[in-house]
């Protein structure tokens, strides 16, 4: 019988198929909770949320959790949401370090794709090492500072893509990460004024709601188009994305030239890379 949750939608996808992926969502901010809750819109059913933090107050203006949340951990509060939206949904809360988690390749083995939305370098590279280990593909999105854009990249395992640490390969010889780290684009007194923190701590600084909301889409994308690539057959009008990454500019501010600035590559296995084992 056909949900009728999904009455919409449900010529443009086979949401049956979809329902039945697995997805470990690390990193339950800004970033991940948006990216789970369109996921859970598109259909998924059965998620794995991975988070450590408490939702704090000034987390509610860019979060898809409101202000009866605050207080509440971050896998808890977003499990509400998603399962208020689809009580069918099933959900594995892991209210843990990611970076120390014991389990972490337990974890990624049973899932079918791995959305890395955390918000520090150390736990997105284990990530990547244990996804490229375990063969899954993952989907990590990053916002640049003050919200002026943000990248997205998709694993996907086999011989035509690179991992994470290929694609950092190739961004030094490309003009796409010039300005857009905190370092880069405020001077120290600015820094301490928005932050209180020194740099070593820093994390990724989103702006507006409507900042992040244009990255997390292409993030939904890539991983929707993951799970559909790893399905029997694919779901009707989701075609294969050819790029495995992207960068989107939200307004002109250097290295971008123009408000809604797209560019899009393919991240080829890196000769050497320490991580994937590309050969020379």
């Amino acid at each position: 019988m056909s949900d009728p949750l999904f009455a919409r939608i449900e010529q443009l996808f086979d949401i049956g198929a979809m329902g039945k992926s697995r997805v470990l969502i690390a990193g339950c901010g800004s970033g991940g909770g948006a990216v789970a809750l369109q996921l859970a819109m598109s259909g998924v059913k059965n998620f794995a949320l991975a988070d450590k933090d408490t939702l704090d107050i000034e987390n509610v203006i860019r979060h898809v959790c409101g202000r009866r949340h605050v207080g509440q951990r971050k896998v808890a509060a977003l499990s509400d949401v998603l399962l208020d939206r689809n009580p069918n949904i099933e959900i594995t809360p892991l209210d843990v370090d990611l970076e120390h988690y014991p389990d972490l390749d337990a974890e990624i083995a049973r899932a079918d794709v791995v959305i890395i939305a955390t918000d520090n370098d150390q736990t997105r590279y284990r990530l990547n090492q244990a996804c490229v280990s375990a063969k899954k593909p993952f989907v990590i999105g990053k916002v640049f500072t003050r919200g002026i854009g943000g990248e997205v990249f998709a694993y996907r395992p086999g011989a035509e893509s690179g991992c994470l640490g290929c694609l950092e390969t190739v961004l030094e010889r490309t003009q796409f990460r010039d300005g857009v780290r905190e370092i880069d684009l405020v001077s120290e007194e600015e820094r301490d004024a928005m932050y209180g923190m020194e740099v070593a701590e820093i994390k990724d600084s989103p702006g507006l709601n409507v900042d992040i909301a244009f990255i997390t889409a292409f993030h939904t994308r890539f991983a929707l188009d993951a799970i559909a690539a790893a399905l029997a057959e694919r779901p009707k009008h989701l075609a294969p994305i050819e790029e495995n990454y992207v960068v989107w500019g939200n307004r002109p501010v250097h290295p971008f030239t123009k408000n809604f600035q797209l560019q899009r590559i393919s991240v080829r296995p890196q000769a050497n890379c320490m991580v994937c084992g590309a050969p020379p």
